[in-house]
């Protein structure tokens, strides 16, 4: 049996792990920083909200201390006046039982 502090250390690790978001934006990277962070069950949301002007989003990158990608996806959403929020999510899952 997994003890639950195994899972609860695990998610503040990765909660602590991301510094920045890089965001592309009319082709051009931008380093945002984070608006909010949450755990939710075994899920780390990491939002960044952009509200900087218009522009193609073409990609959004979550990066370490390091700049080192921890997570990354592509899109090809229009940025408009109202700004849009990026959520990353992160889930881990533990292999066996976990003891409350």
């Amino acid at each position: 049996m997994v003890a639950r502090i195994v899972m609860d250390r695990t998610l503040e690790f990765l909660m602590n792990m991301p510094k920045k978001a890089v965001i592309m934006i009319d082709g051009q990277p931008k380093e945002k920083a984070f608006h909010s962070k949450t755990i939710e069950g075994n899920t780390i949301k990491v939002y960044v909200y952009l509200d900087d002007g218009y522009g193609l989003l073409t990609e959004a990158k979550l990066v370490d201390e390091h700049d080192i990608e921890l997570d990354k996806y592509t899109t090809h959403i229009e940025q408009g006046e109202d700004g849009i929020m990026v959520v990353f999510t992160l889930t881990v899952s533990l292999k066996g039982v976990v003891q409350q």
